[in-house]
């Protein structure tokens, strides 16, 4: 790859981005590609970043440039939970005005049933791939990517949202949010250690309690897993909700204080099985990645996403099948008693990390993909 150059635009917050620059990383390390950090913004795409209407959904969308020989190609990789689009609101996760004028369009969330229905998408379905889910970890490049603290993204013309129904606040909120994702995540070297930890829990279920009252029948679905699960006295068990405030009188004693990321893994590596069900968005979260990284066996609820990986996987569809709170925690228990079991899929979860969900992996399989092109 030492004929390839790629070009970041630092246009994200790199909670999301970290994760694949890490990748790309890797191959200069290893491959000799060649990458640059740039702050400003590329005649190419430059209308679409600064198109106001869509400026709230930026702050996920990694944007970069590939170069290989005369063959020049811009893509971007969204990372939004969401699977959908709509116009008129401007609202769901696609960036209509970046899908538009991109060669490649990576979308993490992939949904193929949505895509096919949706005329918007569907007119570019050519250029629409489906790429690993992320986790957020330590970024490279943090030298270069700390020039950001000093430039405001509003004297390159543009003003991104800085999370979901977080708008542009103002440089001085940017620039706290930028050292924050620089300083708080673990390296990726430091998170694959925690495979090693020994098995002393059983079962895991610590999922986010959302407030807003669309949530309120997942948060009750939510609720039935962990009131059954409690029940089972025989099984070291670590359950809960998680939030930054105040739970309803009805789930209150089952909060579960928010853990840093440390503290999270350090308590997921320990257990045999973990209880995985979809984000809000019917989305592949990053507890997901997270529990293929450290080779935890699952129980879960099916995956509406991504359908490649299902189908290259195919040891997913034992862990990814459950509906009800009782189909989930029959499973559960059975794969907690079954020690043989939930290591072989362990074994095959850490597999399928490292060849198709790793920061390298899905590196690798973006630069081929283009050089295709």
């Amino acid at each position: 790859m030492n004929d390839i150059s790629l070009t970041f635009y630092d246009t994200s917050r790199l909670y999301y981005a970290g994760y694949y620059l890490k990748g790309f990383d890797e191959l200069v390390k290893t491959d000799g590609l060649r990458v640059h950090i740039a702050q400003s913004l590329p005649d190419r795409l430059k209308t679409a970043v600064q198109n106001s209407e869509w400026q709230h959904l930026l702050f996920a969308m990694v944007l970069c440039r590939f170069q290989q020989g005369s063959k020049v190609l811009y893509f971007c990789i969204d990372t939004h939970d969401d699977n959908a689009i709509d116009e008129k609101t401007r609202s769901g996760g696609y960036h209509l005005p970046l899908l538009q004028s991109v060669d490649a369009y990576f979308k993490v969330n992939l949904n193929t049933h949505i895509l096919s229905h949706t005329s918007a998408l569907l007119a570019h379905r050519d250029k629409i791939y489906s790429i690993a889910q992320f986790f957020p970890i330590q970024p490279p490049f943090r030298l270069q990517l700390g020039l950001r603290l000093a430039l405001p993204s509003a004297w390159v013309g543009y003003k991104p949202g800085l999370g979901h129904n977080q708008p542009y606040d103002g440089h001085m909120q940017a620039a706290r949010y930028r050292q924050s994702d620089l300083k708080k995540f673990l390296p990726l070297e430091h998170i694959l250690a925690y495979r090693d930890t020994p098995k002393d829990i059983d079962i895991f279920y610590v999922t986010s309690y959302r407030s807003h009252p669309r949530h309120a029948t997942v948060m009750e679905q939510r609720y039935q897993v962990m009131d059954k699960l409690a029940g089972i006295t025989r099984f070291q068990s670590v359950i809960g909700f998680a939030s930054n405030h105040t739970l309803p009188e009805k789930y209150a004693h089952r909060a579960q204080r928010r853990l840093n990321q440390s503290t999270y893994l350090e308590t997921l590596a320990r257990c045999k099985v973990f209880i995985y069900t979809q984000g809000m968005e019917n989305c592949l979260s990053s507890k997901f990645g997270l529990a293929m990284a450290l080779g935890i066996a699952a129980v879960g609820e099916p995956l509406v996403n991504n359908p490649h990986m299902q189908s290259t996987y195919p040891h997913l569809h034992e862990q990814f099948s459950y509906t009800t709170a009782d189909s989930l925690i029959d499973q559960a228990i059975q794969l907690a008693d079954d020690t043989e079991k939930s290591q072989r899929l362990g074994k095959l979860n850490a597999a399928m990390f490292d060849n198709y969900l790793s920061p390298r992996a899905a590196a690798t399989s973006i630069l081929t993909l283009l050089q295709s092109l």
